[in-house]
């Protein structure tokens, strides 16, 4: 790839701003901010481009510090690296069978599974399931326990390590299990382990730890809770989060652009073997960084699609990213060394994907064809 200098920053962020500007005017969504970074000469070059309006009347401008909720974000940004420094401290193995992860007693049909088949999805828990149903008239200190029993007492989707299926109850499991094994909150695990060291407490955090007033930033709306019809601006849209009280293993964090850079920016660092502010050992991290199996999936991360991926055209097979229900994504490419964020609230629109399966990759190939000087930019959102 080219040099890049802030004049060519300049042009990106004209670029991409009128395609952020064409998906809001198409109702893609109300808020958008794609933040990116790109290594070179030893130091970050970083750019932010936003379009739209949050807050609770849609009075403030979107920029870098505006808050949304990072849903599926969740789970490559809080889970993965609590679970990776639990396995760094020896707390955990790769291979250590759910039964001992969670220390009790399980019945034979969970014996294959194990952390790494948790974290790639390929444990044969099911995708999704309407547990908020039940736990939205529960009291708070029953919730947890009640929940756990219910995914230990229904059977599996496929006989573990034989399938794929991207799974949320998975990754509830994984909450449980950073809980047992530190003695604390999955939240304040996170936040003491991962968050302040890495110096992104500030900018992506859990509602409960950090309330709507004590944030300088605004916040983005993203629909209406379906029980109580209270506007989710600084509540999670997951219905099974909410019901929890807003801490799980696969949703609950809010953060920024700057937050969401910031620790694609580390994940970068480490697998390069630079300098990095997060307590994880290279080794551990490049094993999450793996491809597992035929799979479209390493531990905690998403690979790029041989056809249609997210990513657009122009990230290497390298790279590795995660999406959100809410329309929030990342992609980190470490051959060409470049992050890319989108955050967005696009189920505000309604339930119509076709607008962010559109932009994303369009997006990102305009990113890459601006840093790297491409002659022929992708077409204009609407051109055939």
């Amino acid at each position: 790839m080219r040099r890049v200098d802030e004049k060519g920053l300049h042009c990106l962020q004209e670029e991409v701003k009128k395609y952020l500007l064409k998906y809001l005017i198409n109702e893609v969504y109300s808020a958008a901010s794609l933040a990116v970074s790109t290594y070179r000469e030893k130091t970050f070059l970083d750019c932010y481009i936003s379009a739209g309006t949050a807050g609770p009347n849609d009075e403030h401008e979107v920029d870098q510090t505006t808050v949304f909720d990072l849903a599926s974000l969740t789970k490559p940004f809080v889970t993965l690296p609590s679970v990776l420094l639990l396995i760094d401290q020896g707390k955990i193995s790769w291979d250590e069978p759910l039964e001992s992860l969670l220390e009790r007693s399980l019945v034979d049909r969970f014996s294959k599974v194990d952390l790494q088949s948790l974290l790639c999805h390929n444990s044969g828990f099911s995708s999704h399931r309407n547990f908020w149903k039940s736990l939205k008239s529960m009291k708070d200190d029953q919730k947890k326990e009640w929940l756990l029993d219910c995914i230990l007492e229904e059977g599996l989707e496929y006989e573990t390590g034989t399938g794929h299926l991207y799974s949320d109850v998975g990754y509830i499991l994984l909450g449980y299990v950073v809980e047992k094994k530190s003695g604390v909150g999955l939240d304040h695990y996170w936040r003491d382990n991962v968050a302040e060291p890495a110096g992104v407490e500030e900018t992506l955090f859990f509602p409960t730890q950090k309330k709507k007033n004590t944030y300088g930033g605004c916040w983005v709306q993203t629909g209406h809770c379906r029980w109580t019809t209270r506007p989710l601006i600084g509540l999670v849209h997951d219905d099974n989060c909410r019901a929890l009280g807003g801490v799980a293993g696969h949703a609950g964090l809010f953060g920024t652009s700057e937050g969401v850079l910031k620790l694609c920016k580390e994940y970068l660092n480490i697998y390069h073997h630079r300098k990095s502010e997060l307590p994880i050992s290279v080794e551990t991290f490049k094993r999450a960084f793996n491809k597992v199996g035929d799979s479209e999936w390493s531990c905690g991360f998403n690979l790029p699609s041989p056809s249609g991926s997210s990513s657009g055209n122009y990230f290497s097979k390298k790279s590795r990213g995660h999406l959100g229900f809410t329309g929030v994504s990342f992609w980190i490419d470490v051959d060409k060394q470049v992050v890319v964020s989108l955050l967005t609230n696009r189920v505000r629109k309604g339930d119509d994907m076709r607008g962010i399966k559109e932009a994303r990759p369009a997006l990102h190939d305009l990113v890459v064809c601006c840093l790297e000087g491409k002659k022929n930019p992708p077409a204009e959102p609407g051109d055939s």
